[in-house]
């Protein structure tokens, strides 16, 4: 029943992402027809986002995949990077000369370019960093575990560790629920091999 409802559970993810989709084209178009009077209105901040946003743009052509992480990535840094020439173009009257002035600036293409950098970066090493880090706490658990073992053996001795084989189920979780049902109506291997064992005294 577990391994089913597992199954049912993927299933259901599948089906959802599946449902979930890319874009619809006319959708794309609906976005872009009710940006361009926006656009067309502050044309001197668009002049500016078309310019500096330019990596963004590079990310998501290259993207293969569904969901854009490497445009998401580098567009959110690129924005954040075009902010400050954004707020100064508008804090200085938001006008074609000014716009064309900081388009010149070479310290705002830095700005722009290096956040839009520092983003591709970040989704270039962020997984082996991921990767890295749980490797790391993997190995730390199972040498925890490994030590717990040390100590049961040491202290029941190494028949315990050939019962704990024994007594392992080869089932799925109800047939180990049925096995503890059944141990407690009559007992089975595990209180034969339990007998076996002689506790030793704690150093």
């Amino acid at each position: 029943m577990a391994k089913a409802a597992r199954a049912k559970t993927a299933g259901k993810g599948k089906r959802r992402k599946a449902k979930r989709g890319p874009m619809k084209p006319w959708v794309k178009a609906m976005v872009l027809v009710l940006l361009f009077p926006f656009a067309a209105l502050l044309l001197p901040t668009t002049l500016v986002i078309a310019t500096m946003m330019g990596p963004t743009v590079v990310a998501y052509v290259t993207d293969r995949s569904r969901e854009k992480h490497l445009a998401i990535t580098v567009g959110l840094l690129n924005f954040a990077g075009t902010l400050p020439a954004i707020i100064n173009l508008w804090s200085r009257g938001q006008s074609h000369p000014v716009a064309m002035d900081l388009i010149g600036d070479v310290f705002v293409w830095v700005v722009a370019y290096g956040a839009a950098g520092v983003g591709w970066a970040i989704f270039g090493f962020m997984p082996t960093v991921v990767g890295s880090y749980y490797r790391m706490t993997t190995q730390a658990r199972i040498k925890g575990l490994i030590r717990k073992q040390k100590a049961l053996i040491a202290e029941w001795g190494h028949p315990v560790a050939e019962g704990a084989v024994m007594a392992l189920p080869h089932e799925d979780e109800e047939a180990e629920d049925d096995e503890g049902e059944a141990g407690d109506a009559e007992p089975g291997l595990e209180t034969a091999e339990a007998e076996l064992v002689q506790p030793e005294p704690v150093r």
